[in-house]
């Protein structure tokens, strides 16, 4: 065998475990790290029993979750029961109305909420959570 010949398998032999170690790799990659969250929504002693939590990243990812007659909430995303670790800005919105057939305009949000109108904004609600690994608890209390 040539000098040559050798350094082309060797290349090759290399260029392969690469290759393996890559596409080994590269499936744990895509998986995006995912936490569990749930909380509580009261304003005063009682639970906001009508309304929807949204969590905003400011890499634009977003999940929100109906809230329950108890107050609470869970999230879920397109990665399942849980949202992608880091920094979120949160809101509370009130439920949407229905739209009555003869009324074709978009739903409209509910005018006899108890849910503060600063909440309802990400620029002021003031309500903001990092999430971390493992199960995580955010109560919402809000105030007048």
């Amino acid at each position: 065998m040539s000098v040559s010949h050798l350094a082309s398998r060797h290349s090759l032999a290399i260029a392969t475990y690469i290759i393996v170690l890559c596409v080994s790799g590269c499936g744990s990659s895509n998986e995006v790290p995912i936490a569990a969250v749930s909380g509580r929504v009261t304003h005063g002693d009682q639970p906001v029993a009508e309304g929807i939590v949204c969590f905003m990243s400011a890499k634009g990812f977003g999940a929100s979750a109906p809230l329950q007659a108890d107050g609470s909430y869970q999230l879920q995303s397109q990665h399942g029961a849980g949202i992608p670790l880091g920094a979120y800005k949160v809101i509370v919105q009130p439920p949407e109305m229905e739209i009555v057939e003869s009324d074709r305009s978009a739903p409209r949000k509910s005018d006899s909420s108890n849910i503060p109108r600063k909440y309802q904004d990400f620029a002021t609600s003031g309500l903001e959570m990092v999430i971390g690994e493992g199960r995580q608890t955010f109560d919402i209390q809000l105030t007048p």
